[in-house]
């Protein structure tokens, strides 16, 4: 183990760090959820990923995403794959810098225990969680984190195997855009139901 997993064990048991550090994680999307999500979650001890997401850092993006201003013009995939080696070396992370379509599904996340949808698009979110659905061990998917305030209608809701992450309404709109607050709180939530469930805790 190296310096940050060794003192992750002032938080966790070793069982639950071993526990911890054997899941895959399969991400698509690298954008407000993603990157937000992916960093909490390495922050908590696990280290495999794949991520999947073709865009490029904008400066729009710099209001909820996890990238700089320097950063703008950059792959996402690549910068947070960078990010994420910083707070931990060791952690193995596979990026494809590529758009997720059902044509090629196929190829990514075939060993993952989570697949973690994380897309802007609605159509992507609903083909993305569908195509997944029967073939990984859990879905975790945010829908509806737009706007301002109302942090208490984000809700986790259970359908089958696949967890349902925000208010499940909220589109972006002009009177809706998306901010850091309620994004980060919504990815904050999805990760805290990755750990849970390797963990076996409660949920809801």
């Amino acid at each position: 183990m190296n310096v940050f997993e060794n003192n992750l064990l002032k938080y966790l048991s070793k069982p639950q760090l071993k526990k911890i550090q054997r899941i895959k994680i399969g991400l698509g999307g690298a954008g407000g959820l993603g990157s937000n999500i992916a960093i909490i979650l390495v922050r908590s001890g696990f280290k495999h990923f794949e991520i999947i997401d073709f865009d490029k850092i904008e400066f729009s993006n710099l209001n909820r995403q996890q990238y700089f201003l320097n950063e703008v013009g950059k792959n996402k995939v690549e910068t947070l794959k960078k990010r994420l080696l910083a707070i931990n070396p060791s952690a193995k992370i596979k990026t494809y810098r590529k758009r997720w379509n059902k044509s090629d599904a196929h190829q990514y996340f075939k060993a993952c225990d989570f697949i973690v949808e994380a897309f802007d698009n609605a159509s992507f979110k609903r083909d993305f969680v569908e195509n997944y659905q029967s073939k990984a061990k859990f879905i975790i998917s945010g829908n509806g984190l737009a706007g301002f305030g109302k942090n208490a209608s984000l809700r986790v809701k259970k359908i089958r195997n696949i967890y349902l992450i925000g208010d499940n309404i909220t589109g972006v709109d002009k009177n809706n855009p998306p901010l850091a607050p309620r994004v980060t709180m919504c990815a904050a939530m999805m990760a805290q139901c990755v750990l849970n469930l390797t963990l076996k805790t409660s949920i809801i």
